[in-house]
């Protein structure tokens, strides 16, 4: 049996971002004892054990980190990880409680019961199982310095909460928590929702909805941009050719009239020549050319009269002039296409490169 109090201590006090010196201000102790332990030269008593198991909210099993089998608390979360998908409910909830027993302060532990009381909860409609994945979330939002998952944080975290009053149908309170929450905006979608769906104000209600469409055409250019390049360098032509068209279709309609342009329009020139630039690897010239042409026509439009709101935009009632699109595309819808085509965007033949600067002119 081999103890890691030594290493333990150095890693939960570096993940809690304190220097030997503050922790040894907050323990009331010499910055030269804290050096000791860190080193494993001494030993804390017990006393101080127990309160670096509080101040680093671990159990004192955790700090101390005895090596002996079924006791270690990341073999445990690596045990119930590897049952999330095979065990049943049942036999997952009883790993849980059990580890939770065991490692009542340990993050992923923590993490993983309360992830899982909220599916059964949701799957089955029992609210005794998503309260008490709340209290196991709160408890983990405690424990977040411990977290080495980059895709964990906190605000993933409390947004959890929030959603567990949602599923109590508790939705005011659901729809607080998300907006404390809402970084960059991130909740609108879910706060529009509960809100119009359960009575409350419609009016702001509608306003995050229209905020998160906004946000929502921002993120399906680049999720699209990213599968044509993907399947374009892969040689995957058709599949290329669909997603371009797709994402075409998609800005097309978001267009309130479709005579008129529409910040839509820059973005559907790109996404031509991303098209043109793909039939033409696939050797299909005609139609590249029908695409290119097209590109550039659509740049040229745009740039007589540029429109970066979402001014002619469906959905966007009430704040079609208020609201701004950004893009690293360049000033104009040309400089737009000629980004698109540097090296590090899209690969494509010195013959075509020749085609777009003839269309330019």
């Amino acid at each position: 049996m081999e103890s890691r109090l030594a290493e333990n201590i150095r890693d939960y006090r570096k993940g809690m971002g304190l220097t030997q010196d503050q922790l040894a201000e907050r323990l009331g102790i010499t910055l030269g004892t804290v050096s000791k332990w860190e080193r494993g030269s001494s030993e804390p008593d017990l006393g101080y054990i127990m309160d670096l198991a509080d101040l680093f909210h671990v159990s004192v099993d955790a700090l101390i980190g005895f090596s002996m089998r079924g006791a270690d608390a990341d073999a445990e979360a690596d045990r119930i990880e590897e049952l999330m998908n095979r065990a049943s409910f049942e036999e997952l909830e009883e790993e849980c409680e059990n580890a939770l027993r065991k490692f009542p302060n340990h993050f992923r532990i923590v993490f993983q019961a309360a992830s899982l009381n909220r599916r059964i909860g949701t799957m089955q409609k029992d609210e005794a199982h998503i309260r008490r994945a709340q209290e196991l979330y709160r408890r983990a939002v405690g424990l977040i310095s411990q977290n080495k998952d980059p895709e964990i944080s906190e605000l993933l975290i409390r947004n959890e909460i929030a959603g567990c009053y949602s599923e109590l149908k508790e939705y005011r309170r659901a729809v607080e928590e998300f907006r404390k929450n809402n970084a960059g905006g991130g909740n609108n979608a879910i706060i529009g929702m509960l809100m119009l769906q359960n009575g409350m104000d419609p009016e702001e209600g509608v306003t995050y909805t229209e905020k998160a469409y906004a946000a929502q055409i921002s993120e399906q250019i680049t999720v699209m941009s990213g599968f044509i390049r993907y399947y374009a360098e892969a040689g995957k032509f058709d599949r290329a050719r669909r997603a371009a068209e797709w994402a075409i279709a998609n800005m097309e309609r978001a267009k309130e009239d479709p005579d008129r342009h529409a910040y839509p329009d820059k973005i559907i020139s790109v996404i031509c020549l991303m098209l043109a630039a793909v039939l033409d690897a696939a050797g299909e010239t005609e139609a590249s050319e029908e695409a290119l042409r097209r590109a550039v026509r659509t740049a040229k439009v745009f740039d007589e009269d540029p429109v970066y709101t979402m001014e002619n935009m469906v959905f966007t009632d009430h704040f079609p002039k208020s609201v701004y699109f950004y893009d690293d595309a360049g000033p104009t819808a040309v400089d737009g296409l000629r980004a698109a085509l540097g090296e590090e965007c899209m690969t494509v033949s010195d013959a075509f490169r020749e085609k777009f600067e003839r269309e330019v002119g």
